[in-house]
């Protein structure tokens, strides 16, 4: 979610949100709603990702989300014409990698999170855990044990 990418950190964090609430995952999609928010993405997009409304990003970014749809739903129908599609949309291929990968991890996690049966933080937590991320990361590397 943070490595070098033609998508920005907001941008990966709007696919997430997408993929999230496609699969149900509350905790998920509202804290990376939250993310998103952090690094700078506007509410209406954020809105978009929650309500899974292509046509509401813009032109350049729903290749991007319907890929990510097409991947969360039926991925063993991806093509080389999809990838090829997103490049023709100006993206590069390692992009279309790049969404293949946020998609996976987190259809995995939001089965992980939804069958434990964790709960979504409160709103204001969700914002500070927001904030920290766009800050800090995910992983601190130099924290003590």
């Amino acid at each position: 979610m943070r490595s070098p990418s033609e998508l920005s950190r907001g941008e990966r964090e709007l696919i997430a949100t997408f993929i999230s609430a496609m699969n149900g995952c509350r905790y998920c999609y509202l804290s990376h709603a939250e993310v998103a928010r952090a690094h700078g993405e506007a509410d209406d997009l954020i809105e978009a990702a929650l309500s899974g409304v292509i046509s509401q990003f813009p032109e350049k970014l729903q290749v991007i989300f319907s890929l990510a749809e097409k991947i969360a739903i039926s991925a063993h129908s991806i093509s080389k014409k999809e990838i090829e599609l997103t490049i023709a949309k100006g993206w590069k291929e390692q992009t279309a990698l790049d969404v293949i990968f946020v998609v996976s991890c987190f259809s995995l996690i939001n089965r992980l999170v939804s069958a434990a049966g964790i709960e979504p933080l409160p709103l204001q937590r969700n914002i500070e855990v927001g904030n920290y991320i766009a800050k800090n990361g995910y992983y601190q590397e130099n924290q003590k044990e």
